[in-house]
């Protein structure tokens, strides 16, 4: 598996859609899993709920070509024409420490959370998050990073608190 340190699970997608590796995947709630399957989805929106780990690879058709460097933007959430991605297996990193893809600068030490409807992570003190909210974190920030897409090691952390 791809993951650097930690357990990396089988989950299967909900959705008919492209996930860039490093992906922050959160609960369907299209489907509900069952003990015999259970289900990832794309977060919808910044501060998802219900995070469950971190796609370890690319989760594509067979054939498709992610070149190295390829805005992540382009390839999660777009939809396959010949080929249903829907109840195919992909595999979540669920612990310990992952790649994830940064929205835009983090420093070490931030806690994390989902950035965005492409699966980003961004610094829970720079996310305009109104005091009182109930925020789902992802984890903290092992090291500092400076760009959108710059891809942040993740002490995975998953979890809920009132902001």
């Amino acid at each position: 598996m791809a993951a650097i340190n930690g357990l990396a699970l089988g989950f299967r997608s909900d959705a008919n859609v492209r996930a860039h590796k490093f992906t922050v995947m959160v609960k369907s709630t299209a489907n509900s899993s069952t003990q015999k399957a259970q289900y990832a989805a794309v977060p919808a929106a910044q501060n998802a709920a219900g995070v469950l780990g971190v796609l370890t690879e690319h989760f594509v058709e067979p054939n498709y070509f992610v070149p190295q460097g390829t805005n992540p933007t382009s390839v999660t959430g777009s939809a396959p024409t010949l080929y249903s991605l829907t109840n195919r297996g992909m595999t979540l990193q669920v612990n310990g420490v992952a790649r994830c893809i940064a929205a835009g600068a983090i420093n070490q030490g931030d806690t994390l959370i989902v950035a965005d409807s492409y699966g980003r992570v961004q610094s829970l003190a720079t996310s305009g998050i109104t005091a009182g909210t109930t925020v789902y974190t992802v984890g903290t920030a092992e090291h500092g990073v400076s760009a959108v897409n710059d891809v942040v090691q993740v002490r995975l952390n998953f979890g809920q608190t009132k902001m």
